[in-house]
């Protein structure tokens, strides 16, 4: 199975441990691309990013809605595994968790988890959505499918993104966002 990753090379290496970044629901490795690893490349790192597998431009075998979090771990060991040191693991939201249950059973030099799901589930969250926006959580239930929270450019500024962010940018981001 073929995974998905994005790696951006410092001109002048600094750091010898390099930078493992795992995405968030619907997303890919893609999301990291546009500031993220260009940023910590031009400071010396080696950066790179994972797309879990049916994201992005990883395979997937079967039905993205059978894939757990422990083949999502098993997605990240096989990137970090790739690298020519264990890196450090950056995860944001679901991928926050992945990494969380990465480092259950694999070392690496440290971990940053960016508003990451928590380990014992989204149920409360999922409550609090569900009383807030009844209609669209509906949706997201009859469909199977959390990525239709942020199906629309309205949907996803609401949820992922601050008020004065760029609709335009927020529009061409909406067209890369995938399943979950």
């Amino acid at each position: 199975m073929n995974l998905e990753i994005i790696s951006r090379e410092p001109e002048e290496q600094r750091f010898a441990t390099p930078l493992l970044f795992v995405h968030g629901t619907g997303h890919g490795a893609w999301c990291w691309d546009e500031h993220f690893l260009p940023f910590f490349a031009a400071r010396g790192f080696s950066a790179h990013a994972v797309s879990l597998r049916g994201h992005g431009k990883s395979d997937i075998r079967g039905k993205l809605k059978w894939v757990s979090v422990a083949n999502y771990v098993d997605d990240v060991f096989r990137a970090a595994s790739r690298l020519p040191a264990k890196p450090v693991v950056i995860g944001h939201s679901l991928g926050g968790l992945v990494v969380q249950k990465y480092l259950e059973k694999h070392s690496a030099p440290a971990a940053i988890l960016v508003a990451p799901s928590p380990s014992e589930g989204m149920f409360l969250s999922g409550l609090k959505l569900q009383l807030k926006n009844p209609w669209l959580m509906t949706r997201v239930m009859l469909k199977q499918d959390y990525a239709v929270m942020f199906s629309t450019p309205a949907l996803a500024k609401k949820f992922l993104f601050s008020e004065d962010a760029d609709d335009e940018k927020i529009a061409g981001y909406v067209e890369r966002f995938g399943s979950e």
